[in-house]
């Protein structure tokens, strides 16, 4: 029986895509994007309005709270689409684990999350990320950080103010990615092994005609770049 159910699963299993980059770069936009083009559950980030503004104004006191809170909704978040994923539904996922944890792991090497807080973050991030179903493609959004402070701006969100997110934080997080990326190049992660990652310059406004089209030849690519049908012939 056990066995007759894995076999279900297999062969109903659907991708999941992460978008990944910094904040502005426009992930929720591709995410809308590619969830409207595939047909695919869109999974948005998880958002905090009032603790998001109280670390942005104090990080010091509130960055380990904002992580840890962070991680636990992200994680619910991403079972329910690896849920999505094995019951046969394409999930697009607006950051996955490893890009929170780029946000932690900043924050604790510049001194705001304590050791004791890193350890337990650690240890909470890795239990989750090792029972989640791995994506089968990330895409990475490159856009400069300055580029990205703009669209913040532009976006006017009360708990993003410019004076809140300076453009060194931005840089910071595009180092952060850097390594992320790398890591996931060489296998170091165990659920990245074999990873396909595609990186995507995504500087264009986002509002102009141009950029929309761009949208669509990017989504009818990545959907070209996951053979579905090749795929789950091989598994039947």
């Amino acid at each position: 029986m056990e066995e007759d159910l894995d076999k279900l699963y297999e062969a109903s299993q659907k991708p999941i895509i992460w978008i990944e980059g910094i904040i502005g770069c426009g992930k929720t936009t591709l995410t809308r994007m590619i969830s409207r083009q595939l047909n695919y559950r869109a999974i948005y980030e998880p958002v905090n309005l009032e603790l998001l503004e109280m670390f942005y104004k104090d990080q010091d006191r509130w960055a380990f709270a904002m992580q840890i809170d962070l991680l636990h909704r992200r994680f619910a978040l991403q079972k329910l689409g690896s849920f999505e994923s094995i019951t046969g539904m394409g999930v697009v996922m607006d950051r996955g684990l490893p890009g929170d944890r780029v946000f932690a792991k900043m924050l604790h090497t510049a001194g705001k999350i304590h050791d004791i807080e890193w350890a337990i973050y650690e240890r909470a991030y890795t239990v989750m990320s090792n029972s989640l179903i791995p994506p089968s493609l990330i895409i990475y959004m490159e856009v400069t950080p300055e580029i990205a402070q703009d669209r913040i701006a532009q976006r006017d969100r009360k708990a993003e103010r410019g004076d809140l997110i300076p453009l060194a934080y931005l840089r910071e997080l595009e180092k952060g990615y850097e390594h992320l990326l790398r890591e996931i190049a060489s296998g170091i992660p165990s659920w990245s092994r074999g990873m396909q990652v595609i990186r995507l310059p995504w500087n264009t406004p986002e509002e102009s005609e141009n950029s929309n089209k761009e949208v669509i030849r990017i989504i009818q690519n990545i959907a070209r770049s996951i053979p579905l049908d090749e795929f789950f012939d091989k598994m039947e």
